[in-house]
């Protein structure tokens, strides 16, 4: 008896099912079995890089890495799709691939559960760990990462992109070499020495960086093992040679830190500002106030209450909510226009810190300010008040990634200033804005060698309403439409 056509397609359709079957769980058996999983995403962004691997495998030293996070609690409160779950996601798996290499010791810390274990990390909290940091350590030196640091949102696409890769590979390649970057405070310019700021030196230094000083004057270069040359509060200009020598320095990918306090003397900076209009920046001569007690140090109208402005830089500072205050200060202001920044211009600025935005005032700005050394001789000046940009970072990528931290204020980081809010119960960002400058500076940190990971999902662009209608018609028309033809088809062969 032959075989009807219905019948014999429908016995197809099931030994196709069957086949199917019979290959897919072997196969997912098999990879459940042997821990392996295929990284299907368009970035291959659960997936260790080339170099990653090759860098990982080739380690001449053990490296201990300490999560302070039971990662499988990562994903809590998050689903499947969201930005927190993808996030969690990278790195709990570039963790567990990086744990799989010979010379790698994962281990994870409970912070709340296991304030012990953090404290041997840290004996004398240098490093201001919080939980989810990650803790590096081999040739008896260590190095911290911070968890949101690892982490930037795409302005244009808005997809999270992961730096981890680049983080950690950077810091291991750092800690196993055994190089000492170096951040010098240069004098001859009757500047702050590093002595007034010795809480900030220990935390620099506790993270494996050295401090030193320079006179560039007399040694007529920029050593090699400069991470940053520091001016703290100089009194007096650059000479012309000194400012070529750190022109020099910049275009070879050097990286400056600026603390240019108002100066009451006439001096102008010709020098300083010839430096500053590299990075396509310009300082006012003036010195910033507040006219509301509430927004000022202990009714020192020139020791400012001062904001972050939302950025990737200052996105974790401000988790930390402590104060920050910045006494007696300038201003500067950008010489770019909008679209410059937008990508015409080889400098890439992002503004850090500016004047407090206030409310509960008619006015919401009441910073002003007032005019402070140079050469303006304006006596009828009248501040229009406003908000007031006090800090600033610039990379210039045309010359090979030259970065500029830039503030208005170098009191802030003083010792004798950090103690008195202290003593009075309240705590101060100040140093951990300029050590969050040291770490975007350092290059070792985030090492190029290594791909950016992108949580991003395949997206189309639709021109117009004409073609997102045909689209419309191709993805769901068009389906209904084959899958009604296909029912069709089966009821007229079933009823034969």
């Amino acid at each position: 008896m032959a075989m009807k056509k219905g019948m014999k397609v429908n016995t197809i359709a099931w030994i196709a099912a069957a086949a199917v079957l019979a290959v897919a769980v072997p196969l997912n058996l098999i990879f459940t079995k042997a821990d392996k999983s295929i990284d299907v995403t368009p970035f291959s962004a659960y997936s260790l890089s080339d170099s990653a691997a090759a860098t990982l495998s080739n380690l001449e030293k053990p490296v201990n890495m300490t999560v302070l996070y039971d990662m499988d609690l990562l994903y809590e409160g998050s689903e499947p799709g969201e930005a927190e779950y993808m996030m969690a996601d990278m790195f709990v798996k570039t963790m567990r691939q990086m744990e799989k290499f010979d010379k790698i010791n994962l281990s994870e810390i409970d912070v709340v559960s296991e304030p012990g274990k953090v404290e041997e990390l840290d004996p004398d909290n240098l490093m201001n760990l919080s939980a989810g940091d990650i803790v590096l350590e081999c040739n008896g030196r260590k190095r911290s990462i911070q968890f949101m640091t690892l982490f930037k949102t795409n302005e244009q696409t808005g997809s999270v992109e992961f730096y981890g890769e680049n983080a950690i590979l950077g810091a291991i390649s750092y800690l196993q070499s055994g190089i000492t970057p170096t951040v010098y405070f240069t004098t001859g310019h009757d500047e702050a020495k590093p002595d007034t700021c010795n809480n900030l030196v220990g935390a620099v230094t506790g993270n494996n960086y050295a401090v030193k000083t320079l006179d560039i004057a007399a040694e007529k270069k920029i050593p090699e093992d400069a991470l940053t040359v520091v001016m703290a509060a100089p009194q007096k200009d650059l000479t012309a040679e000194e400012k070529d020598i750190i022109l020099d320095y910049a275009s070879d990918g050097g990286n400056l830190s600026l603390f240019l306090a108002p100066v009451a003397s006439k001096t102008v900076f010709v020098n300083i500002e010839a430096v500053l209009a590299t990075y396509q920046v310009e300082m006012n001569y003036n010195r910033i106030y507040e006219t509301s007690s509430a927004n000022c140090w202990k009714d020192d109208r020139y020791a400012i209450l001062c904001q972050f402005v939302e950025n990737d830089f200052t996105s974790a500072l401000k988790s930390l909510q402590p104060t920050l205050f910045m006494p007696n200060s300038r201003s500067f202001y950008s010489t770019q226009s909008g679209d410059e920044n937008e990508g015409t211009s080889s400098v890439k600025q992002e503004f850090l810190v500016s004047s407090i935005y206030d409310e509960s005032t008619s006015y919401q700005y009441t910073a002003f300010d007032e005019i402070y050394g140079g050469n303006r001789a304006d006596a009828d000046y009248k501040s229009p008040g406003g908000q007031y940009l006090i800090a600033l970072n610039a990379e210039d990528s045309a010359r090979r990634g030259s970065k500029l931290f830039l503030s208005g204020s170098y009191d802030f980081l003083r010792d004798e200033f950090n103690s008195e809010i202290a003593d009075a119960g309240a705590a101060s960002l100040g140093p951990y804005l300029f050590l969050s400058a040291i770490s975007w500076m350092d290059k070792v940190n985030s090492s190029d060698a290594f791909p950016t990971r992108v949580s991003a999902t395949d997206y189309i662009t639709i021109p117009d309403r004409k073609t997102g209608n045909i689209i419309l018609v191709i993805m769901i028309a068009l389906p209904v439409l084959i899958a009604a033809s296909g029912v069709i088809v089966w009821a007229r062969r079933h009823n034969a």
